[in-house]
């Protein structure tokens, strides 16, 4: 091969690169730190209202033994997902340099927390679901609230406040995952490596 014919394919090959507009990703990387800190802000207060709550009931003399365990269920389920939440997010706060390939990377990392921590989202809720389901399992049964005006209203309100946001959550996680993977192919891009599946 020539000299010129090498010189020829090398420009190609560089023409054919994207191009990162530096400022905008600075100002995407600063923009998704504050997002992230509302949310851990967002993930704090409710799970702090969430364990405040479930105290309450515990301690209610009127609750039964079977929703006690539940509330103590809840609750360690609540601060096993504000834990990995946290560990989840290790490394995705800043980049070590300003560098777009810095900052590619750091863009990188928080896409892969962002599927992990939307998959643990995912795992938990049907976790949380299966318990419920099992320990109202009696209640749910027909010769339970069929004769019972009271249990019967509960359930009703119970699944039409729930069922919703069950459902919205559901949608939201894998929304957020396909996002995310898509982001990693662009990424995978500019970096001109293969991504990996998370």
């Amino acid at each position: 091969m020539s000299e010129q014919e090498e010189w020829r394919q090398w420009s190609e090959s560089w023409q054919r690169q994207p191009v990162v507009d530096v400022q905008r990703l600075k100002r995407q990387v600063r923009n998704k730190r504050w997002r992230m800190t509302a949310m851990v802000a967002f993930e704090a207060l409710t799970s702090l209202l969430a364990l405040v709550q479930t105290v309450g009931l515990i301690h209610h003399p009127a609750l039964s033994l079977r929703w006690k365990t539940f509330c103590i269920g809840a609750m360690a389920l609540v601060l096993v997902f504000w834990g990995a939440s946290f560990w989840l997010r290790r490394g995705t706060w800043r980049a070590p340099a300003d560098s777009p390939g810095a900052l590619m990377r750091l863009t990188e990392r928080r896409a892969r927390a962002g599927i992990r921590l939307a998959k643990v989202g995912l795992y938990g809720l049907a976790l949380m679901l299966v318990f419920v389901i099992v320990l109202a399992w009696p209640q749910l049964q027909p010769a339970s609230w069929q004769n019972d005006a009271r249990l019967r209203r509960m359930l009703v309100v119970q699944i039409a406040f729930n069922g919703p946001v069950v459902l919205a959550t559901v949608a939201f996680n894998l929304w957020y995952i396909r996002r995310q993977r898509r982001r990693l192919q662009r990424i995978a891009q500019f970096l001109g490596a293969p991504e990996a599946s998370d």
